[in-house]
């Protein structure tokens, strides 16, 4: 709702523009275009000089069914002239006279008073009038009552007349901004919400020197809000769990940023086709692996030897509702390879997590009490205690996948100090656990090598008594697999030449890209996505794209870092700012206030400065698809979608900026 006043019929007050940022408003809140429940422009002649007649309608006595209840959230926008005549604050309207405010005017409290009398819930109300900080000294009842879910933005402290229109004008800028690919920085992707700090931040940076932006008392300053939704969102492809399954449920981001994706066997979720193909005994064991009685079963693989991708199809293809809207999909796949309905009761992806982390999101997913805690928040090992004892009640094994144990954070910690204290009879768990293995220059972090002579795939093994599956060595692997693999790819880009080409010119070309990459999905994925952008076919024995397959992960990340950034300086811009990703530890990397920081720090130029728009350009660009974002600590974070790109630009970046080797 917007009340806003621009003309006026008593000369002493100077006529106002205030429709743009009433459309500015609405064009945010009442977009069609966003992906959360939009707001519905309520009294719309409200927003064009009302009368003080029907502000009161509008407001003071609405008949029943016009009412806002407490489920409702609302924003009120009130701009225009505001004065302050014997220590009361007035709402100027069209035909309010100045000698005769009272009768004339609306007493800008008598508005606060009736938005409190409608006990909604959410409500974010904007008074961008002079002097409308006196109006806090009238309403200091309601400030000790406002409820803790409202935001009250006043343009101007008590005693202090408004720059006209500053406020207004702010947050218009801001708007702006926010709507901009630069604004993705705010919220991200995966939040429908902005955080009300967020907000506030944004919209103080565009104040005019002499304004300040101080909420009234008591006013929400932190969290997400419903008035403020974000522009960027974009709810996940994949099908939220029932909520009578939530016990079970894996959260969402993780389900969105790599179960999802990988199961599909694409770097992320807005890539097309369902991928996942073949490994017929690998999936034949992970089922089983399910269905058998208790114990441990470690998936390892070098980078990119589909590990992560046939743990996700177990999960996935598990999941009810997943079940349920791809049912004509599972009705093709012989009965065989698939997992029974809820075969995998929880799953936890481990990149930077802790192992208080991990735990916490076991127990928290299957519905295990919360311990009492020493500190503000359960250690990992007051989480097992409880996970014990209510493992205790259990009449049935329950079934856990913990993928990606290489990239938590400390992971011989989470492996001695949760994995292997999960089920100390070894009878009422059925743990699946996927740990990288090094296998030659593949691109492994460091960290999963051998410590004291003990790789960590090794020591998950022993320390869990476990049944090992080594997805790149035989019986589990076929090469067979990685052809079919890379043909999908070919054929399933948009505007790809082999779509249209025989099936023998995709056929001939994943021949001869999977007879060189070894055992790597990785590998074929990059290659097989790169060609498929080019304007032609390519012929299977010409060495120059080869040559970079041969190259393994380096040698296929350059031809394509090459393809899509010509310019040398491009280039080295594009390698800047995803090395920032790489050293990010944890989830991801921020990108407000931080990924520019230290993609500068990166480069180490004092005649280079990256900022948003250069990381608006690489997420809008094909090199975008290298990343996938997270959450953590209420943020959008990023990282790249597999941790061998990690290794490579923080071991090898100069020779991704050096020219490809011609055979």
């Amino acid at each position: 709702m917007a009340i806003a006043t621009g003309e006026y019929d008593d000369p002493v007050f100077k006529p106002l523009a205030v429709g743009a940022e009433v459309r500015a408003l609405a064009e945010w809140l009442c977009s069609r275009d966003l992906k959360t429940l939009p707001f519905v422009h309520a009294h719309p002649e409200l927003a064009k000089n009302p009368t003080k007649q029907a502000v009161r309608d509008a407001l003071e006595d609405p008949p029943p069914r016009g009412r806002w209840r407490e489920a409702d959230a609302a924003v009120v926008f009130v701009t225009g002239h505001g004065v302050v005549r014997d220590g009361v604050h007035w709402t100027v309207l069209q035909a309010s006279e100045s000698d005769r405010l009272a009768a004339t005017a609306l007493r800008t409290v008598d508005l606060i008073m009736w938005l409190k009398d409608t006990r909604i819930r959410y409500l974010f109300l904007i008074l961008d009038q002079c002097f409308a900080g006196a109006t806090l000294r009238e309403v200091a009842a309601f400030e000790k009552d406002l409820p803790e879910t409202w935001l009250v933005l006043p343009s101007a402290t008590r005693d202090q007349e408004a720059v006209e229109g500053a406020l207004t004008e702010a947050v218009t800028e801001f708007l702006a901004e926010l709507r901009s690919r630069e604004g993705e920085q705010y919220a991200g992707r995966l939040y429908p919400l902005l955080d009300v700090q967020v907000f506030l931040e944004g919209v103080a940076a565009k104040l005019g020197p002499g304004q300040r932006l101080l909420p009234l008392h008591g006013s929400q300053l932190s969290g997400m809000h419903p008035c403020l939704p974000n522009p960027h969102y974009r709810p996940p492809d994949s099908a939220p769990v029932q909520v009578q399954r939530s016990d079970l449920a894996l959260p969402q981001q993780d389900l969105e940023t790599h179960w999802e994706p990988r199961s599909r066997g694409v770097a992320h979720a807005g890539e097309a086709g369902w991928l996942f193909t073949g490994r017929d005994q690998l999936l034949r064991d992970l089922i089983a692996a399910t269905s058998d009685g208790a114990g441990a079963t470690v998936v390892t693989g070098g980078a990119g030897s589909g590990k992560s991708a046939a743990l996700a199809w177990l999960v996935t293809f598990s999941d009810p509702v997943f079940r349920a809207r791809h049912h004509d999909k599972l009705a093709a796949v012989p009965t065989d390879l698939r997992p029974a309905e809820g075969a995998v009761d929880v799953a936890v992806l481990a990149t930077g997590k802790t192992a208080a982390d991990i735990i916490a999101q076991l127990a928290t997913a299957l519905g295990v009490p919360a311990p009492a805690a020493a500190a503000a928040r359960p250690s990992a090992a007051e989480w097992i205690d409880a996970w014990q004892q209510w493992l205790g009640t259990r009449g049935r094994p329950v079934t856990v996948v913990v993928d990606a144990l290489d990239e938590a954070d400390s992971p011989a910690t989470v492996l001695t100090a949760v994995l292997s204290r999960l089920d100390p009879g070894r009878d009422r768990v059925r743990l699946l656990v996927g740990v990288r293995s090094p296998g030659g220059d593949d691109g492994t972090s460091p960290d999963v090598r051998p410590t004291r002579g003990i790789p960590l795939a090794d020591q998950a093994e022993r320390a869990l008594a476990a049944h090992r599956v080594r997805v790149d060595e035989a019986p589990w692997w076929n090469q067979r697999d990685l052809e079919e693999y890379a043909c999908r790819v070919l054929t399933g880009h948009p505007g790809s030449p082999y779509i249209p080409a025989t099936p023998e010119a995709a056929g001939s070309v994943a021949r001869a890209l999977a007879a060189r990459a070894g055992t790597s999905f990785l590998i074929t994925r990059i290659t097989a996505a790169n060609l498929a952008r080019r304007p032609a076919v390519v012929d299977p024995d010409d060495r120059s794209w080869l040559t970079a397959v041969d190259d393994g992960v380096l040698g296929v990340f350059r031809a394509d870092l090459h393809t899509h950034r010509q310019d040398p300086e491009d280039r080295l811009k594009a390698v800047h700012l995803l090395r920032a990703v790489a050293f990010a530890r944890g989830r991801g990397i921020p990108w407000r206030r931080i990924w520019p920081v230290f993609a500068n720090a990166i480069a180490d130029d004092p005649d280079r400065s990256y900022g948003d728009t250069d990381i608006a350009d690489l997420l809008a660009s094909p090199l975008g698809g290298y990343l996938t974002a997270d959450t953590a600590d209420g943020t959008t974070v990023y990282r790249l979608f597999h941790d061998a790109l990690g290794v490579t630009l923080r071991d090898h970046w100069r020779d991704l900026l050096a020219t490809p080797r011609v055979p």
